[in-house]
């Protein structure tokens, strides 16, 4: 889970780490820019300059016209305006972070990931800005998950920066907080550009670039609203639903991976490796798939009735093809349950072909079933068992979906 900026500032804050006094702002309310007027004018004059960011998950931003600064209230206002108008990755900019702006003496660069390497997180520390990769290589530091972060360690890091007496002790303990943020929320990258230092000698989180586990979403209370804190732009709303599925519920998996193209033939497949080998075979016949999507693990009926309503929610379908290879502990039953659940929550029932290629764990029962399911509601519903291969299933489901021989 990507956080937008304001939302991984308010996980930095809840460890120490100072941040620019700031407001929220969103287009939902904001009508012809009505939204806390007065507060925001409060706002502004107490603070007399101010920076206005969309807020997407991008580099970049200043350069692409996503961040404002302003010292003229009348031309905050327009701005506002402008960045609400405008679009990011096909996707409207839904929320604004205006803070106030900040003197700003040095930029410095923070960054916390995990390290396939070391196998434990690494930090690196070094100048920071708009231009980072364009300057010298940070420092690095390896930690053990085991032993943690140790002040002497964190004092290192920032003399091996090039940080000195105050400023050193200073820095060690900002980097000290970000590590406790990385591990108390379990992210998996926290990213600080810049880490601002101003005239006074105080260091401020400038931005914050932080990717939250998809495993650790349902051990943390504050992300239970996703859709306020996760960048939308890279996802589009069925996208977003679909990953919705499994942030609290990780009985197998339903959604957490959705991605939407432009054809018409909906994939409901089952493993990582096989439904990539039909998303091929369903190109190589001539279809074009409407989207990637893998539900696997012994999912329950109700997670994948919602997978199911959600990817057949989609307008002009052609076909709809259930993949999947054979189940060593998957009960068929209980998923291809929650299918017909699925097809049921729709508005309207399916007039394309289904096809349905599955095989493990009471298939049989799955399957007459499904037969039953077909003929009481009129469906045009084909069944495969394990003789068919899947390729063949995909040809099969491009063949009925455009009436022709792939």
């Amino acid at each position: 889970m990507k956080l937008l900026e304001y939302k991984g500032k308010e996980l930095l804050k809840s460890v120490g780490i100072r941040t620019p006094p700031a407001i929220v702002t969103d287009n939902k309310s904001y009508v012809n820019l009505s939204y806390h007027k007065e507060q925001y004018r409060d706002f502004f004059f107490e603070h007399k300059e101010v920076v206005i960011k969309a807020q997407v998950v991008a580099g970049k931003r200043k350069k692409n016209g996503l961040i404002s600064i302003t010292n003229d209230f009348g031309e905050s206002l327009k701005l506002i305006d402008g960045l609400y108008k405008k679009e990011w990755n096909g996707a409207p900019i839904d929320t604004l972070l205006i803070e106030k702006c900040l003197d700003i003496q040095d930029e410095y660069y923070l960054s916390i990931l995990w390290d396939t390497r070391s196998k434990g997180p690494l930090i690196l520390l070094g100048k920071g800005g708009i231009d980072v990769e364009k300057g010298e290589k940070p420092v690095s530091l390896a930690i053990s998950v085991l032993d943690g972060l140790h002040d002497y360690q964190a004092r290192s890091l920032a003399k091996a920066a090039g940080f000195k007496g105050r400023m050193m002790s200073g820095m060690a303990s900002f980097v000290k907080k970000a590590y406790d943020c990385f591990l108390q929320y379990d992210c998996r990258i926290l990213e600080i550009n810049p880490v601002i230092k101003t005239p006074e000698g105080l260091l401020y989180a400038g931005d914050a670039k932080i990717t939250i586990d998809d495993s650790g979403v349902a051990r943390q209370e504050t992300f239970k609203d996703v859709t306020e804190i996760e960048d939308r732009s890279l996802l589009t709303e069925r996208a977003l639903e679909a990953r919705k599925i499994d942030y609290h519920d990780h009985r197998g998996v339903a959604g957490k991976t959705f991605v939407e193209f432009d054809g018409d033939i909906a994939v409901l497949a089952s493993g990582g490796g096989g439904s990539l080998t039909v998303m091929d075979a369903v190109l190589e016949a001539g279809g074009k798939p409407a989207n990637y999507v893998e539900y696997s693990g012994d999912p329950p009926k109700e997670k994948v009735r919602q997978l199911t309503a959600i990817t057949l929610g989609r307008p002009a379908l052609k076909g709809c093809l259930v993949v999947g290879g054979r189940a060593n502990f998957t009960d068929i039953f209980e998923t291809l349950s929650g299918f017909t659940e699925g097809v049921l929550d729709l508005k309207e029932l399916p007039k394309y072909p289904i096809v349905v290629r599955r095989a493990g764990p009471r298939d049989k029962e799955a399957f007459a079933m499904l037969k039953e399911f077909a003929k009481e509601h009129g469906l045009d519903l084909t069944l495969y068992g394990e003789e068919m291969s899947m390729s063949k299933a995909a040809k099969i489901m491009v063949e009925k979906a455009y009436g022709v021989k792939a």
